[in-house]
């Protein structure tokens, strides 16, 4: 579909911005077509050099029984919101160090390990294709971490954030379960979110680094987006596939990101 001229030149001034001419071989015809130009994400702090080194975050411990323990960031002011987060492919569930007061301002942060161990990588686990198990998880988990830390998460209004092969899962997720994650973050998802999937969903959020090929990235949230779904893609720069870019610039993103699916929308940086 054609834009208006004034909404093809501002969705030109965004690409020129934010650098997405590192996809854009791929993925101009598909941004022409989106109701909503991409958000390339400025960093608030540029660095020439490497992004420094994320410090672990300091999380809590709350006992599964049976289950591996959950890992927990308490928000910085107690109240019912739940982010659950579904790391990557034998990823690092540490790279939540990236965006720890981020989420903390949001809400309460649960991070689930994968259900199934990576062969010679001790502590790397993935995520089976049992939907109906992760549920499952989840919702044990936000009533142990409310019994354990005194706390009242609603488990039927859980904003979702899976990265890479946890982003599948959340998709999944929110297929099948949609009205318990209404609020969906999909980061470097391997596949193209599909809008069938997501009928339910009250905002998407879909981010890719860009040093990594987002061609469906960027077109799967157009595609959301022409379905009449409140879907964005945001565009981290600098960085590559499982790379937040540092804690300031992964704080940053996170912020704008976990802002546009509570309904708050974007903001400039300082």
């Amino acid at each position: 579909m054609l834009l208006p001229r004034g909404a093809q030149a501002s969705l030109v001034l965004c690409v020129v911005l934010g650098g997405l001419a590192v996809s854009a071989r791929r993925s101009g015809a598909e941004l022409g077509a989106s109701s909503s130009a991409p958000v390339a994400i400025a960093d608030p702090a540029p660095d020439a050099g490497s992004p420094p080194p994320v410090s672990p975050p300091n999380f809590r411990f709350v006992d599964a029984t049976w289950d591996r323990p959950i890992r927990v960031l308490p928000a910085a002011t107690p109240g019912p919101r739940a982010l659950v987060y579904l790391h990557g492919y034998c990823g690092d569930v540490n790279a939540v160090g990236a965006f720890v007061p981020a989420a903390a301002a949001h809400g309460t942060l649960i991070a689930l390990l994968g259900d199934q161990p990576c062969l010679g990588r001790p502590g790397r686990f993935k995520w089976s294709n049992d939907i109906r198990g992760l549920d499952g998880r989840i919702q044990r988990a936000v009533r142990r971490v409310n019994r354990a830390l005194g706390l009242r998460l609603d488990p039927d209004d859980i904003t979702l954030f899976g990265y890479s092969q946890g982003a599948s899962r959340a998709e999944s997720l929110a297929r099948y379960y949609g009205s318990r994650y209404p609020r969906l973050i999909l980061g470097g998802p391997p596949q193209r979110p599909k809008p069938a999937h997501l009928l339910r969903a009250k905002a998407v959020a879909v981010f890719g680094g860009e040093l990594e090929d987002t061609h469906d990235m960027v077109g799967g949230a157009a595609e959301l987006a022409a379905a009449g779904l409140r879907a964005q893609f945001f565009l981290l720069p600098g960085v590559d596939h499982g790379d937040f870019g540092g804690e300031s610039a992964g704080n940053w993103a996170l912020s704008q990101i976990l802002d546009y699916v509570s309904g708050a929308g974007t903001s400039s940086p300082p």
